[in-house]
C-alpha cells in the first residue's frame, strides 16, 4: 500500500513556519525577563551598612539655652542646659533621636526674682550628608540636619511671694549638627544647634511687664547650642 504523507499549509501556525522553532528569534525584553530592579545594589548597600553602620546610641551633653524677642529681653540664665538623647539609625543617611533637655532661667520684676525651670521632651529626624566625595575635613566632621518637634514645660517660682505657676506648649524644631569620630562605631563628639519655633505659652500675650520692664508682651522663640558625647553600637 502506498502511504502519502500529509502536507500542511504555511499559515503561520503549522510546522512549515520555522519562526517558532528558531531560538535566535527570541529577543530579550522587559516583558520576557523577570527580576527585581537594583536588587544587587540594594543587597550591596545593606551588606555595607551591616558591616560599617551604627544601629543604636545614647548621648549626653551640656549646652546653653536662650530666647528671642521680648522673652529673651526679660529672661536671663539658660546655662547649663543638660541634654540626654536616645538614637536609632535607619541607614547611613537617616536617624531618629528622642531626647530630654532641662535648664533654668530667671527674671526680675519690681525687685523680686522669679526662677524659671524649662524642660523639653522631643523627637527629631536627622539627615546625614554623604561626604564620601568631599574633603577629609568635612568627612571627619560628619555634618547633619535635623527637623522635629517637642513639648516644652516651664515652672515659675517666686520665693518671696511663695508662688509657683506651671505651663506647657509645643514647638517645631530645625537645626544643624556635627559629629567628630573618636572611635568608629563606638564614640563620637557632637556639636548641635537648634532653633525652636514656639506656639504660645499662657503668658505670651501678657501685658503685666509693660510698666515694670517696658515689655508689651512676652513673645519669642528658643534656641540651643549643645556639645557632648555620643556612644553607639
Amino acid at each position: 500500500m502506498l502511504m502519502i504523507a500529509p502536507t500542511y499549509a504555511d499559515d503561520g501556525f503549522g510546522p512549515a513556519n520555522t519562526q517558532w522553532g528558531n531560538p535566535e528569534d527570541f529577543q530579550s525584553s522587559p516583558y520576557m525577563d523577570f527580576g527585581e530592579f537594583n536588587e544587587d545594589e540594594d543587597e550591596a548597600a545593606m551588606t555595607q551598612y551591616l558591616q560599617y553602620g551604627r544601629f543604636f546610641g545614647v548621648s549626653i551633653g551640656v549646652g546653653s539655652h536662650g530666647a528671642t524677642g521680648n522673652r529673651g529681653i526679660l529672661w536671663s540664665g539658660g546655662f547649663p542646659l543638660i541634654d540626654f538623647k536616645i538614637h536609632y539609625w535607619f541607614d547611613f543617611n537617616f536617624a531618629l533621636q528622642m531626647g530630654f533637655q532641662t535648664t533654668s532661667h530667671f527674671y526680675t520684676r519690681l525687685g523680686e526674682r522669679t526662677d524659671v525651670n524649662l524642660n523639653r521632651i522631643g523627637i527629631d529626624l536627622k539627615y546625614y550628608f554623604d561626604t564620601r566625595d568631599l574633603s577629609s575635613a568635612v568627612t571627619f566632621a560628619g555634618p547633619y540636619l535635623l527637623l522635629g518637634g517637642g513639648s516644652f514645660s516651664k515652672t515659675e517660682n517666686n520665693l518671696s511671694q511663695d508662688l509657683s505657676e506651671s505651663d506647657s506648649t509645643f514647638g517645631l524644631s530645625a537645626g544643624f549638627g556635627l559629629e567628630f569620630t573618636i572611635n568608629p562605631k563606638k564614640v563620637y563628639f557632637f556639636f548641635e544647634g537648634r532653633y525652636d519655633l514656639m506656639s504660645n505659652f499662657k503668658d505670651t500675650q501678657t501685658t503685666d511687664f509693660e510698666e515694670s520692664n517696658g515689655l508689651t508682651d512676652l513673645t519669642g522663640n528658643f534656641y540651643t547650642f549643645v556639645g557632648g558625647f555620643l556612644f553607639t553600637w
